[in-house]
């Protein structure tokens, strides 16, 4: 048989030069049974001659005979790191789906997140996980009510819930980091952490205060900063909090961005040896800066993984009841947080 050269060979040119029938090579191709050797090996010595490959698309197309191959998700700023970990941990899982993932950040906006949820729908993706920008699953209620299958990360919701739940530990994470303080000696201890209308910061912020409570400890007013800043705005936020007599000899940071903060700041005023610091989620370069930063990661990617997890096997069809997943804390000790009072 001439060469193919002007075009992409077919499974048609395959079974010609075999001189087989088409489905004898769909059943070679596609691994399936029912084939005698001989006529397999013409069929792979075709394959082999034509520098065939199978079109992927029409066979996950037969396999998914309703689905797109995508997933939507929906996060709050693919910026932050935290966020951008959590997609890097689902693109892992896509693909070994063969299956393409869509994001799009909110910068917060419950409007935004309506018109995300709605520009993927429109595109037909399979499923979707969403980080939310609000309390409640908002824009969501419609999708799930039609059976679009729904993974949430980062959220808490009472009673049944009608989606999957995917969320770190906050409560445990900010009752160890704020432990890990006391049990090097401290009592004048700081918090620094996001605006708490937000619940994983309220419930870290909850951690924060019991931990300190069970150790007959409280922190005053000043001693508690809330607010979503970024890392600049957390500076000088920061050198005030450090500048004030008498200053606190610890400080639970524990939003990222406060961590960046508080750390410039403590460099600023040469104090990054003498004020000891616990931070929930990991920075960039936490192990490379003097001290290293002690701090309670929140293992994004494995977040990532385990949304996409569930969120296929709802694709897939499996009906069990709805899920609330901990990622389990723990706390990585470099240094900063090791630091004892004077």
């Amino acid at each position: 048989m001439k060469e193919l050269t002007d075009r992409r060979p077919t499974m048609l040119d395959v079974a010609r030069q075999a001189g087989v029938s088409l489905k004898t090579v769909s059943r070679v191709v596609n691994r399936e049974d029912g084939v005698s050797a001989d006529l397999a090996a013409r069929v792979e010595s075709a394959v082999a001659s034509l520098s065939y490959r199978p079109d992927d698309r029409a066979r996950r197309l037969r396999r998914y005979a309703n689905h797109t191959g995508s997933i939507g998700f929906v996060l709050v700023d693919v910026a932050n790191p935290f966020f951008s970990a959590i997609l890097r941990g689902i693109e892992e899982e896509a693909r070994n789906r063969d299956c393409l993932v869509l994001a799009g950040s909110t910068d917060g906006s419950e409007e935004r997140e309506r018109q995300l949820i709605e520009a993927f729908i429109d595109r037909r993706v399979d499923g979707l996980i969403l980080v939310p920008s609000g309390e409640g699953l908002g824009p969501l209620r419609d999708e799930i009510d039609r059976g679009t299958p729904v993974v949430v990360v980062d959220l808490e919701l009472a009673g049944d819930q009608p989606v999957d739940l995917v969320r770190s530990d906050h409560y445990g994470g900010g009752v160890a980091a704020t432990r890990h303080l006391i049990d090097h000696g401290h009592t004048e201890i700081a918090y620094l952490g996001d605006d708490p209308s937000i619940f994983s910061a309220r419930l870290r912020l909850d951690g924060f205060r019991h931990a300190m409570k069970s150790a007959g400890l409280k922190a005053p007013p000043s001693r508690e900063v809330f607010g979503s800043h970024s890392a600049e705005e957390w500076r000088p936020i920061a050198l005030n909090l450090f500048s004030t007599d008498p200053a606190p000899t610890a400080v639970f940071t524990a939003q990222n961005f406060a961590t960046i903060g508080a750390v410039h700041a403590l460099h600023d005023l040469g104090l990054q040896h003498k004020v000891a610091l616990v931070g929930f989620d990991d920075v960039d370069l936490a192990g490379a800066v003097d001290p290293g930063l002690t701090v309670v990661p929140q293992e994004p990617r494995q977040l990532g993984r385990r949304a996409a997890e569930l969120l296929f096997e709802r694709i897939d069809g499996l009906d069990h009841p709805r899920r609330n997943e901990i990622i389990d804390h723990r706390l990585v000790r470099r240094g900063s947080g090791e630091i004892r009072p004077a």
